[in-house]
Formats: structure tokens, sequence, C-alpha cells
């Protein structure tokens, strides 16, 4: 009924309503062009209606036929009616007012078809499917709150060719025509999807669930994403952009822009694609970047986030404007991280904590809607619970501010509450650049090498960098987390550009930091950041500069390439840190390096050989990292770097050979890596008591007691293997008593062998990847992996798993990337009462429903009890997508090769032409 309903009123609007006598009606009234748009537009949705019932079959007596009928029913009558008066007295208005009616309540019928398409392609309850590996190991306690309805909308929006696809392929079998008219040009073809609103507002955050959303994942073939910012860098981002779609090397540095660009079309071309392009600040930057994405007439979509409006409707002419938060969400956001709870408190016996929540409440109606000042207010509020006298002083400070500055004013109170010896770490950000990612462990040893830190008892200056500078000013809100470890510790951090422009503006006012781009003149200043392309550091610019003014040099440049260059003048002769490890190097280094002899902080990147370096003379270098840029080309250094008498942390490729010191080291904490062979003399450990962390490269066969000093390591926790040119790897003998943290790689150990691994009696981490064990079955021994908290398998050929609870009795997370031959993971799992987290990456589909089984298992044997939940996250590539034979095959990839060359190069030659002219307008 619905059906032959829908097909009638296509038949009325596209012949009755096309009727000469009533167009040369609406001419004469000067309606023509509307009534014929309107016409057009009615017969697309009628068109895809139509198509959807086709595809559903639904019986009579649905809800959605039900209010289908009622559509037809009523339009039928009321056409009819003011056809009458268009006839008789040639009033137009009232048919035109009808058929918009029309229009009205198909598209809210659209919505209902858009919800049945969705609720069918529901994913398994228990299941979360992620865009990538780290992002299964995110934290589930971010507290983001009042975003979900627009995550939803946004989806929609990306998505719908997705959810419609078996409907427009009917549509496209039924009438060719119609669907090249009314779906190919309008719905298929590239679209972009501006995010915009204040800084601070939520986009990015949004865009992210939005990007990793399951159906969004589920929709595309290929999805990138990469930072703009304000001066955006061209190779940089079709780098960034290449780098999510399929591996890259170092070696893509070496071509040209075009040839990138070529490379990213290329990948792109014939693919249904989704790109993210954050936090744009110009019209120029699209039309620079907008000729690398083709246009293949299959739902790709663009989602960009940009601060400003003017950008937006140049970009779309339908915008989504993220909208202020509701004074509702900021209390809830604000009291879950200071109170740790979300709803409002009436009754609270204790007077201070009364006082606390009316200022609290206040400070929430006085807000702009801004998520970003209620985490870095909540997180100073959090940081001072103990003073009252703050939270007095920091509502007053608030009440007296307008909401046209009141970020930037929060932002700055929070800085001046920061304790003193935070504030130099807090600057230290501003030697980034905007929206740089910042691997912990790096900037933890560039604040001992300018320090920093204070020691503490008992505790090492990295300890107490992590564990108290770092997770403070993280609690305060002033810094990000962006990656975690399998073992939930912070891997890398960023800051928001709000908060990035206040270290910028603090440390530049402190006289501690010059920025060198293309805009800002060389100043001598202690942190010299250099973001260019040229080396700015001449005797011209800094020629006159005293050496007390200069104490780092960092280099973030990346599309730099030096044979030689003089670094040595009299004002770097106290640098404390050198940060070159961005400059690529093509003969060596310069080697008046060796004569900045206050050095504490060393890196470089280079293919030529330093083995005449005089590393010797850097007796006050604490870290020191030297890596190839180029694979083929492995480093050639000195075999005695390691007697160094203050060096902490040493990281150099696999394959450079290095000898233990002779000397006792007390203070070598980390050596990366450590190659060693049969041919070598055996290390001796007992030389460096206290490394923490230690990788050793093996090449050639080595006895099992070849490396039995390892148990005199009595404070390493955490050991990585991997092994070269070996026939037969051998577990050594002994293992660091006190070990938490073992990965193995390329060691192709039976499964029997690992029962000596489970009975280390502190480790918390294994990962074995790249077939560290191999073989088909693994039954563990029941008195093994007493304490293991993370399991990694990566690569493997394991089939039958066969182990209990009993076996890993406080395992908490387990991940399994590339096990294609394991179908099942031992329901037994269940049991775990700690295990809380299964991520799963490129495996089969059974393995995602055994884990779903244990997760449901697990959910039935807590109830009641409280217990820790389960999460099942699968990552990874897709599996091919069904076959509809739709449209999504027809795309521009489906021309001849030729022809796909030819497009290409228009589109790169387009854009190239329009960055230079952005280029020229900046600078």
């Amino acid at each position: 009924m619905a059906l032959d309903g829908v097909t009638t009123l296509i038949k009325i609007v596209e012949q009755v309503l096309m009727e000469p006598k009533l167009v040369s009606i609406f001419d004469a009234g000067g309606m023509k062009v509307w009534l014929l748009e309107t016409i057009e537009l009615l017969s697309a949705k009628l068109c895809i209606l139509q198509a959807f019932l086709e595809e559903r079959k639904m019986g009579n007596g649905s809800w959605f036929e039900d209010n289908v009928v009622g559509i037809y029913d009523n339009s039928k009558y009321e056409i009819k009616s003011k056809l009458g008066l268009v006839y008789s007295e040639a009033k137009c208005g009232h048919l035109l007012g009808t058929l918009k009616q029309m229009v009205t309540q198909i598209e809210k019928i659209e919505n209902w078809m858009l919800m049945i398409k969705k609720a069918a392609a529901d994913e398994e309850k228990n299941t979360m499917v992620c865009d990538t590996y780290q992002s299964a190991l995110e934290l589930e306690n971010e507290v983001i709150v009042g975003i979900h309805n627009d995550i939803e909308k946004i989806v929609n929006r990306l998505c719908y060719s997705h959810f419609m696809r078996s409907v427009f392929t009917i549509l496209k079998n039924n009438n060719i025509h119609k669907f090249q008219k009314y779906v190919e040009n309008t719905v298929l073809k590239l679209q972009v999807i501006p995010l915009v609103g204040e800084g601070g507002i939520g986009k990015t955050t949004l865009a992210k669930r939005v990007y990793a959303h399951p159906t969004t994942i589920a929709s595309f073939d290929i999805r990138a994403w990469v930072v703009l910012s304000q001066l955006p860098n061209l190779k940089e981002i079709l780098i960034g952009l290449l780098r999510c779609i399929s591996p890259i090397t170092s070696e893509i540095y070496t071509i040209d822009d075009a040839q990138i660009a070529e490379k990213l079309c290329t990948s792109l071309m014939g693919k249904k694609y989704l790109v993210f392009l954050d936090d744009m600040w110009t019209t120029c930057a699209w039309d620079v970047i907008k000729g690398y994405f083709p246009e293949n007439f299959n739902g790709s979509r663009i989602l960009v986030t940009t601060r400003f409006t003017n950008v937006a409707e140049y970009l779309s002419a339908d915008p989504y404007h993220v909208k202020y938060q509701s004074v509702e969400n900021l209390w809830e956001l604000l009291s879950r991280k200071v109170f740790r709870q979300s709803q409002w408190v009436e009754s609270v016996d204790n007077g201070d904590m009364r006082s606390k929540l009316r200022i609290a409440k206040r400070i929430v109606f006085g807000c702009s809607g801004l998520p970003l000042e209620v985490v870095v207010i909540a997180g100073l509020l959090a940081a001072t619970k103990e003073s009252l006298e703050i939270w007095r002083d920091v509502g007053e400070t608030l009440d007296r501010v307008d909401n046209d500055n009141r970020i930037s004013k929060i932002l700055s109170l929070s800085y001046n509450y920061l304790p003193p010896h935070l504030k130099p770490c807090f600057h230290y950000f501003g030697v980034f650049p905007e929206d740089n990612v910042i691997p912990v462990k790096r900037l933890i040893n560039l604040w001992i090498a300018e320090g920093f830190l204070m020691p503490h008892e008992n505790m090492s200056l990295e300890e107490v960098a992590e564990s108290s500078y770092l997770r403070d000013l993280i609690n305060r809100g002033l810094v990000q987390i962006n990656e975690l470890s399998i073992y939930g510790k912070v891997k890398s951090c960023k800051v928001h550009d709000r908060v990035h422009e206040v270290c910028v503006r603090q440390a530049i006012k402190g006289n501690g930091l010059c920025i060198i781009n293309d805009n800002h003149v060389p100043k001598a200043r202690h942190w010299l950041s250099c973001q260019t392309s040229h080396w700015p550091i001449t005797r011209s610019s800094y020629g006159n500069c005293s050496p007390d003014e200069i104490h780092s040099v960092l280099w973030f440049g990346k599309d730099v390439y030096h044979s030689k260059c003089k670094l040595v003048y009299p004002c770097l002769k106290l640098l404390k840190v050198l940060d070159l490890s961005l400059v690529k190097w093509s003969r060596g280094m310069p080697r008046e390096i060796t004569d900045l002899v206050h050095l504490r902080y060393l890196a470089l990147n280079t293919i030529g050989s330093l083995y005449k370096f005089q590393f010797f003379k850097l007796k006050n270098l604490l870290t020191l990292i030297v890596t190839s840029w180029m694979e083929k080309c492995p480093l050639q250094l000195r075999c005695n770097i390691l007697d160094l008498p203050q060096l902490r942390h040493l990281h150099v490729d696999k394959r450079c050979s290095q000898y233990l010191p002779c000397l006792v080291k007390k203070n070598l904490q980390t050596l990366y890596w450590l190659k060693v062979a049969s041919s070598d003399r055996k290390p001796n450990f007992r030389m460096v008591p206290n490394l923490k962390e230690l990788g050793i490269y093996i090449e050639g066969q080595l006895a099992p007691s070849y490396l039995g000093s390892l148990v005199h390591l009595h404070l390493l926790e955490k050991l990585k293997f991997e092994v070269g040119r070996v026939e037969r790897f051998c577990l050594p003998t002994g293992f660091p008593p006190n070990l938490k943290k073992l990965t193995l790689s390329y060691t192709y150990l039976p499964w029997n062998e690992i029962d000596t691994i489970g009975e280390l009696p502190h480790l918390e981490v294994l990962k074995l990847k790249d077939f560290a064990f191999c073989g088909s079955m693994w039954k563990p021994s029941k008195q093994g992996f007493r304490e293991l908290k993370a399991l990694l398998i990566s690569r493997s050929n394991l089939k039958h798993w066969y182990a209990s609870s009993n076996n890993f009795p406080v395992l908490e997370r387990l991940v399994l990337r590339y096990c294609w031959e394991l179908k099942q993971i031992p329901i037994n799992f269940a049991k775990i009462e700690t295990l809380k987290l299964i991520v799963l990456e490129c495996c089969y589909s059974s393995l995602v429903t055994s884990a779903t089984q244990i997760s449901s298992v697990k959910s039935i044997i807590l109830k009641g009890k409280g217990g820790c939940p389960l999460r099942v996250r699968k990552v990874g590539t897709k599996v091919e997508m069904p076959n509809y034979e739709s449209f999504e095959e027809e795309s521009v990839g489906s021309s001849n090769e030729l022809s796909v060359r030819k497009y290409l190069k228009e589109k790169v030659s387009k854009s190239l032409n329009a960055f230079k002219e952005l280029k020229r307008k900046v600078l």
C-alpha cells in the first residue's frame, strides 16, 4: 500500500505538476523557477523513499508504512484541491505551500529511514570498534559531557551514503538517470563538513569521537587525519595523511612535494575516504590542499575544524556550529573532576565543603560555555582542595572577569597558581611547535638536562618528573594525555593551542624563549626553538651574543638536510641542550659539536660515519641519542661511548656495536640498543649495576650462558630482545631478579619454553612480537605468570590456546594482533576477576565472538558483586565490504591509467601553485 502510494505520488509530481499549462501559469506569476526546483527536490526524495520501501518489503500495518500512507492520502487530496485554485484563479501560492509541506513531511520520514538502517547495522553489544591499536588502549574514564547528540548528528551526515547504499543500488537498477541526478551528483559527491566554534569549545574532541566512531570506521575504506595549525607545512600535511593510509619510511622526505602529492592522490583514487583536517585557519590553506582529494562520487567526506566562521562558510554552505555547553553539562564536568561525582550536592555537613560547593557553582554559572575553561579551573580547584582561601580568591577573581576574554584570564590564573618548581616545566612546552605530540621520555630527559627538577628522597629524577611534575600538570588540565602504553603509562602528551599560547607568552616574557621561523627575527634567549627550513644560527645573527645567553637549541624544521654546517660560535660554548634529531645530516656531523663540553643532552640524526667523533670530550652528557634516518645506511660509532662518566640514557641504532664499560658506571639507566654477537667479548653487566631499561640486539648464535650476567642487574625493570641473523635463539640462563616488563621479537622459540618466563616473580608486562614464539599450541604451566597484568601477542601462528584463570590470575589487559590462525580465547578467562580489556586487531571474527562471549559470561559471574567489567575492542584493517554492485564501485579510478595520471598532474600542479601563493602572502 505504501509503495503503491509513493509510486503514484512520483507520477503526480513528475507528470501532473509538469503540465505545460500549469508551468506557464507559474511563469506568468514569476514563480516558475521555484516550482521546478521544488518538483525536482520532491521527485528525488520520493524516488529514494520508493527504493527504501522496495528493499524493506514491510508488511501492512507497520508504523513506518502507516506514516507513508498518511502522507500519500493527505498530499493527493491537497494537491488536487490546490491545482483547482491554480487553474481557476491562478493562485499559485497555495500549491507551493502544499509542496513545501510535503518536503518537510518526507524529510521527517528520511530521519526514520536512517534510524531503521542504523538499527540494522548495530555492532555487537559488548564489542567496541576502535580506529587504531593505540585508541583501543585509551582510558575509559576520560570525562566527556554534552556532545553525544552532536556525535550522532555528525556521524549521520558523514555516513548517510553508507547506511543507504543498498537503497541507492535499487534506485540505480530501477532508473540510472534518476540515480545519477539525485544521488551521484548530490549525496555521493565529495562533501566538506566544517565544525566551527571558538577555541576551547571542544571541536577537536568532538571530531576525534566522530572519526573513531564505529559507524564511521565501518563506512569508509580509508581514514586519514592531520593537524594544520596557523602555518601549515605542505610536505608535513601530505606525509601526515599518507602515514594514515599506508606504512612509509624516512625516505619519503627525500622526494619533492609533487611526487608525495601524487602518491596521496593515487592512494585515495577510487576509494571511499574520510579526511580529517584539524585546526584550519585560512581559506588559502584549503585552496592549497583541496586539489589533492579526488572526486570519486562514492560518498567520500572531508571533516574540518576551524575557529573562523568565514573559513567554515567558504568550505560549505551548511557548516556545523559547535554549541556552547549548558550549565548542567559544565557542572557535571567540573564536579566529576573535582568532587568525583556528577550530581548537584544540596546537603553537606562539612562547613568548608559547603563553602567550596557554593564557590564552584558560582564559577560554573559564570562560565561562557567553553569546556576548556572548566577543565582548567577544575584542575586548579582539585590541586588546591585543602585551601578554602585559594578557592575564594579564584571565585572572586573570576567574578570580575567578563566573558570576552574569560578563557585567557582563567589560563593566566591557573598559571599564576602553579608552584614555582612547575613554572619552568610549563614554560618549556612553548619550545615545541603548536599541536606537537611530545614523547614523555624525551620531555623528561630535556627537563633533567635543563636542571628543572628537584631531587626527592629514594626517587630518581626521572621518577620525580613522571610521577610528580608531569602528573601534576596533567591533573591541572594544562597538559593532555595523547597516548598510553599497554600498561597504562603516559607515552606521549600535548597541550591545547590556547594553553600553548600561554606557555609561549610567559616564556618569552621572561626572556627564556625565542621561536625562530620565517616571521621572527632571531634573538638571543635561553631556549632557541628553530621552526624554519634553513639554519638560523650564523655569525651575522648571533656573532655578538655572550656565551651565557643561549642554553638550548632545539630544531623542529623537519624538511631539512645538511651536508655541512658550522655549529660552534662563542655564543654556543655554554650550550646544555642540542636537539638536532629532525635534521637529516648526510655526511656525518660537524666535529665541532664535541667542543660543546657543557652539553647535557645531544640528539643527532645522520647517515654518515661518526667513528672519528670525539664523544669522550662531552663529559657532562646525560642523554645521547644517535640514529640513522635511512635504514639502508647503518651508523658507524666508536664502541666506547658508554665510558662517558655522567651518561644516564643512550639510544643508538640496533646495529651499532657498543661495549659495556670497563669501569663501573652507576649513572647509566637506559641503554638502547646493545648489539651482541658470538664474536664479541661476553658482556659483563656488573659494570652497569643501576640500569633500568635495556634493549639487546642479537646477531650470531649465542650459548645460553653468554648473557648470564643479566642476573646482576637488580634494578632492571624493562628488557627487550630482538634477534637478527641467528639460526636459533636461546633464552638466557638467568634473568634480572626484579624484571617487570619483557619484550621478545623474532626469537622463534617453541611455546614449551615460555614457562621459564612465566616463573619470573615480578613480571607484569609481556610482549611477544613477530613470532617470538612459534607453534600451533600453547598450554602454559599452572605455576607461572603470577603477577602478569598485560599480555600482548603480535604476529603469531598460534592456533590452540589451552589456559585457565589460574595461569593468569591477575591479568588486566590482553592484546592480540595479527593472530590469523587463533580462533578462540580460553573461555575460562571469564573467571579472571581483574581482566578488564581485550583488544583484537586484524583477527578472525570468530576470535571477536569468543572474546564477546567471555565478556558476557564474566558479566553473569560478576552480577551483584560489583567487580570489574570486561571491555572488548576490535581494531584495525576492515574486512572487505560486501559487494552490493553499488554506486561505490563507480569512480574516477575506473578510468584508464593514462587519464588518471593526467588528472593527478593537473590537480597537483594547481595545488602547488596555490601553496606558493599562500607562502608569498604569509611572508
